[in-house]
């Protein structure tokens, strides 16, 4: 990027444009009239000729011009750094430039001699404490084979690592530089994942053992100095993870069976052979139990295992067990020198997940790049893309899209981005540990609205602590991970129950200490909550505005007057506003399925009439330049995303879906404020039984 879009304009833009000037000036002096239409003729002077009657012979015998090539010679060779970049990825301006600004006159020999050379600060091999080698290096795994096929063990010193680190965690008993060593503990929290969707998360954690595996290795046997080197540490938090069996003791449920048995296959699909992972250490704790694991690559997975008499259930407080475990205990009570505290805290990061997500290894890495250019950043999530089968699906990918395309960057360059997502987002350690951010997060729910912005939407509560406390929260679209997202109308009603009141009552929240948030947050502005101020005016009259442009599409379509389209559009809603408050939950979404499918085919004609409107009134008439303008912003940020084109082609879905989702979906999470439940991943009755 430096080469070709620095580098090379600089070095080319004087020379280029001199050589256009001379050149056109000699093809002015034997026609008047060339380029007059382009170029004013003010820019030329007289050329003069040669004696052999060439002119570019007298721009090319003049002694200011070889004076000129000897200067642009010996600044092409003053900053032949440039083109030999080893700087940092997303360095910040100040590490890049001597000085915060350039001459207007000079643009190109000031940006040039302003580059400052390679002043990357790295960390030596030999301060990473690389030495991992203990005695007992006893397999943590196998292959299985047999014959001259077999895939032969690899020898026990790849990839070791020493007991008592393992006991004690990726910080060091004493201080040393390699304090400054990235470290990542990567948490996910389960409940009632399916043998997929436990693999393909699984499989997510090994791929960063791998890595972390290969580029210990690299620096430790081929001495090569990994600036992206990293620490790794895996955390799952099962919630529920207990049965009680006919003694009335607890046994592990079926779901934590389910995952036990997938981790030798995750493991042989990562490394594409079969193994089997040492047994694991079992352990009682306060809270239930835990299972240990040291993953091939010798880095340690640990499942929490949550007894619900004896904690907390939910997501949220799994996020508040892990960060008081990592973050209060490992961190706090381990280390007692203040300064050496704030360089891990600066250097540790949280990487959430939910129990179904896919990723690899580079896409954490990019979010760790944003870290490291921005101190004051605390979280920083990816693109997320939904995965699955059916009509629900195709419409979630088209919604994913058009709402990371738009909104999330949106939010990313005008302020922050409002919602990094739990299933994967990245978090700072130090922004996390800053007063009433974990403390505050850890609050239990007394009032009403407390049950809605805390425990329906935790993880967009957590970033508004964050923006309150004055850290920047970012969007990089370059890392993706996938989601297994509802597939089923029910389940899909049911997650947008708890998003819809979480994602108001935040915003409403941020709205209301907006001088605060103004005042210690450098990245929001007053236009940056006035805009955020209008999408919320805007979100709570939607409703009511995609009702009256049904009635009047209509009435349009259909050539019918306005009062009675009225009349159709508001006899369905009526019945579903009172299915909703009288009626079960199973009953309301019956009643939203079949309102539903009344309302997409009744937007299916709406498509054709609008369609016979636009050949009647003309492209230039009101309703066609808002909607040429709405599938024009589609397209062109479709265009943009090429990778993501294909996610434009469910649009037309989403099309027929806005009555039910801009209209039924707001009345069902309103009549279900007291549902806090979560109502995704339900268990069905029946139990089984599995000793630990």
């Amino acid at each position: 990027m430096q080469r070709m879009g620095f580098a090379l304009p600089i070095a080319l833009t004087v020379p280029a444009t001199v050589f256009f000037l001379a050149t056109t000036c000699e093809r002015r002096q034997a026609d008047a009239c060339h380029m007059t239409s382009i170029l004013t003729k003010e820019l030329f002077w007289q050329c003069k000729a040669h004696p052999s009657g060439v002119y570019s012979w007298g721009f090319w015998s003049e002694p200011q011009t070889w004076i000129w090539l000897a200067w642009l010679g010996s600044q092409l060779w003053i900053t032949i750094h440039l083109w030999t970049p080893k700087h940092e990825r997303l360095a910040r301006s100040e590490k890049l430039f001597i000085l915060s600004y350039y001459s207007a006159i000079f643009v190109d020999q000031s940006l040039a001699f302003n580059r400052r050379r390679d002043d990357k600060a790295k960390i030596k091999a030999e301060f990473q404490d690389l030495e991992l080698e203990s005695e007992d290096s006893s397999q943590t795994y196998e292959t299985i084979g047999h014959g001259p096929g077999q895939i032969p063990k690899p020898p026990p010193s790849v990839c070791s690592a020493s007991s008592s680190k393992m006991e004690s965690g990726l910080i060091r008993d004493t201080a040393s530089a390699a304090d400054a060593i990235t470290k990542i503990y990567t948490c996910a929290t389960m409940w009632h994942e399916s043998p997929l969707e436990m693999t393909c998360m699984l499989k997510s954690i090994f791929r960063m053992d791998e890595d972390q595996c290969a580029r210990r290795n690299a620096q430790k046997y081929l001495k090569v100095v990994d600036p992206d080197y990293y620490e790794f540490e895996a955390h799952i938090f099962f919630d529920d993870a207990f049965d009680l069996n006919d003694y009335g003791e607890p046994v592990i449920n079926k779901f934590v069976k389910q995952l036990l048995d997938k981790m030798d296959e995750a493991a042989s699909a990562v490394h594409q052979t079969q193994m089997r992972l040492k047994q694991p250490k079992k352990y009682s704790t306060p809270y239930g139990g835990r299972i240990s694991y040291i993953l091939p690559g010798k880095n340690r997975l640990t499942i929490h295992l949550k007894n619900k008499d004896q904690i907390r259930l939910r997501k949220r407080w799994s996020q508040v067990m892990y960060l008081y475990y990592l973050l209060g205990y490992r961190l706090m009570m381990k280390v007692s020198d203040q300064a050496r505290k704030e360089i891990i805290a600066e250097n540790t990061f949280i990487l959430t997940l939910d129990g179904d997500v896919d990723f690899t290894p580079q896409c954490v890495h990019l979010l760790v790049d944003l870290m490291k250019k921005n101190r004051r950043l605390g979280a920083a999530c990816g693109r997320i893309h939904p995965r699955g089968s059916g009509l629900m699906i195709w419409y979630q990918k088209f919604e994913y899209a058009v709402g990371h395309w738009l909104q999330k960057a949106t939010e990313h360059m005008i302020g922050c981005v409002l919602c990094s997502p739990g299933c994967f987002s990245l978090f700072r350690s130090y922004a996390l540990m800053d007063d009433n951010v974990t403390r505050k997060y850890a609050s239990k729910s007394e009032r009403p609205i407390d049950y809605v912005q805390y425990d329906q939407g935790e993880d967009r509560w957590l970033c508004t602590l964050l923006l309150q406390r004055g850290y920047r929260v970012e969007y990089c679209a370059a890392s993706d991970a996938l989601t297994f997202a509802p597939e089923g109308f029910t389940e899909f009603f049911n997650q947008r129950r708890r998003w819809i009141p979480s994602t108001l009552a935040n915003i409403m929240d941020l709205l209301k200490d907006y001088k605060n948030v103004v005042s210690v947050n450098e990245s929001i502005s007053i236009w940056y909550i006035i805009y955020q101020l209008v999408m919320l005016i805007s979100s709570i009259l939607g409703p009511g505005t995609i009702f009256l442009m049904i009635v009047g599409a209509i009435s349009i379509s259909f050539n019918i007057d306005t009062t009675v389209s009225l009349i159709i559009i508001t006899i369905p809603m009526l019945i579903f506003c009172i299915v909703c408050l009288i009626s079960k939950p199973d009953k309301q979404m019956l009643c939203a399925q079949i309102i539903g499918a009344l309302f997409a085919m009744l937007m299916t004609a709406v498509i054709v009439g609008t369609s016979l409107q636009i050949q009647k009134d003309g492209i230039m008439s009101p309703h066609s330049i808002f909607l040429f303008a709405v599938i024009a912003s589609f397209t062109t940020a479709a265009i943009l995303h090429p990778l993501e084109f294909t996610c434009i082609i469910p649009g037309i879905l989403y099309f027929l879906a806005i009555p039910c989702m801009y209209m039924l979906l707001p009345i069902y999470s309103i009549c279900n404020l007291n549902t806090v439940t979560w109502g995704t991943r339900e268990d069905p009755a029946g139990k089984c039984k599995f000793d630990l």
